[in-house]
């Protein structure tokens, strides 16, 4: 599993699972109380704990967890320290860059999930994303240390100023709740190839800015809320000795399943399509660079 990948499968779940804490004040309006995840959670020791605790231990068990797996599926330990000249964009890199728009988005995705969670610690907003960004940092550069032990992977700096970017960009949004509104960083999924499965070959991603004509108040009242236009990048054959390594742009254009899903209620599946790309809805003009 590429390790950006399973620096996300946390935070989405924690999306699905947590309800108020996971989405912006007031859409999450009922008169029922319902049992959640944070609500088992809470009873007991847990609840005893400070929020500064709750924060600690999150941290290192996110940590610990990283380091075994690790310890069993990427070779950790096995080599002395080393870096990695992973590369950026070019045809040649490890990926053609691909795997670097998955850690932009990855840092990204676990920044604004561990910023629900705090909320729900007790911390303020904007205190609970900065320590979330800090948080989602402090744990890639953790496993990028782990990488630098391991013959098989090695530190990459390239990989760190990604994930830079990926937690500055949730302290961005956080910052400019209108440009949030507006702009959405995305993952498409599809099942073009299966050389390794979706989780373990970039030539069944498509990463993408989206730009939500929803964020705009001058076009409400018609049907252009429920558009969307897209600019994304992606590869193909990077990892298959039997196919062309080749890179692309595109545009496209979709229809924005997020707010569809809000305006219905469904609020924790329309937080989650503000990440995740609904697999064969974009309409998209490709422009092949190889």
């Amino acid at each position: 599993m590429p390790k950006h990948l399973l620096a996300t499968a946390l935070p989405l779940c924690l999306f699905l699972l947590l309800a108020s804490p996971g989405v912006p004040p007031g859409l999450c309006q009922t008169t029922t109380t319902i049992p959640t995840t944070a609500n088992v959670i809470d009873e007991g020791w847990w609840s005893s704990q400070s929020k500064e605790n709750k924060l600690l231990y999150t941290n290192l068990g996110a940590m610990g967890f990283i380091g075994l797996y690790g310890l069993l599926d990427w070779d950790y330990g096995s080599g002395g320290l080393h870096n990695a000249d992973e590369g950026w964009f070019e045809r040649d890199s490890k990926y053609g860059g691909a795997d670097k728009l998955g850690h932009v988005w990855g840092t990204y995705v676990l920044a604004d999930a561990l910023t629900a969670l705090y909320r729900s610690y007790g911390y303020e907003s904007r205190q609970a994303n900065t320590y979330a960004a800090l948080s989602a940092w402090a744990v890639q550069a953790f496993m990028e240390v782990g990488d630098a032990t391991s013959e098989t992977q090695g530190f990459s700096w390239e990989d760190m100023l990604t994930n830079t970017i990926g937690a500055l960009t949730s302290v961005l949004m956080e910052r400019y709740p209108e440009l949030d509104r507006k702009i959405d960083l995305r993952v498409e999924y599809v099942f073009e190839t299966d050389i390794n499965g979706i989780f373990d070959d970039y030539s069944n991603h498509f990463y993408s800015v989206a730009l939500k004509l929803d964020g705009f108040d001058a076009v409400q009242n018609n049907f252009l809320k429920y558009l969307e236009f897209h600019l994304g990048y992606y590869t193909r054959g990077y990892g298959d000795d039997t196919e062309e390594d080749t890179r692309a742009t595109y545009a496209g254009i979709s229809f924005n399943f997020s707010r569809l899903f809000h305006q219905h209620g469904h609020h924790k599946t329309g937080k989650t399509l503000e990440y995740l790309q609904v697999p064969y809805t974009v309409l998209k003009a490709k422009n092949e660079l190889d």
